[in-house]
């Protein structure tokens, strides 16, 4: 069985709380990208982690620390999730990166079967949407309580 490491999006897991799931259910079907791995007996995830974040143009290597931590689990194959394959501008610098430093270590674009046309744009727009939504702040409690005040005539 072919011991496999997942890298997702943090922006998906972190702002969208995506818990992986359609990646894992392709693994567990030995669907997708993880179909490869019939003839070894199938794929078991050891270990998924998120990027390291959005790491500007000139700090692609933060990935290598989390990427450390699924090599030294001895994964034969790191993926890179269909969130990380769709989204990330920084993809082609974070694989670089990483088949310099871990030479031995496979990596695979994608976990499971890309959506339809029709599937994938209103996906695109959720994602968008979900990544732009105004986080709240405690700036919002005060500028609330400051209008309310201010409208009621409490303030002087």
């Amino acid at each position: 069985m072919a011991r496999i490491g997942i890298i997702t999006c943090s922006n998906m897991t972190n702002d969208l709380a995506c818990s992986s799931f359609g990646c894992l259910e392709e693994s567990h079907a030995g669907k997708g990208s993880f179909a490869r791995y019939s003839e070894r007996g199938g794929a078991q995830v050891v270990g998924i982690i998120s990027c390291s974040g959005c790491p500007t143009l000139i700090a692609p290597e933060k990935i290598v620390r989390r990427v450390r931590t699924l090599v030294a689990s001895g994964v034969d194959a790191v993926h890179f999730a269909y969130c990380l394959e769709n989204i990330c501008p920084f993809k082609k610098k974070y694989l670089t990166v990483l088949q310099a430093e871990f030479p031995e270590t496979e990596f695979v674009h994608g976990t499971h079967e890309p959506l339809n046309e029709e599937q994938a744009a209103e996906m695109g727009k959720f994602i968008h949407k979900g990544l732009c939504l105004k986080p709240l702040s405690m700036a919002d409690v005060a500028e609330k309580r400051n209008h309310r005040e201010q409208h009621e005539g409490v303030r002087s």
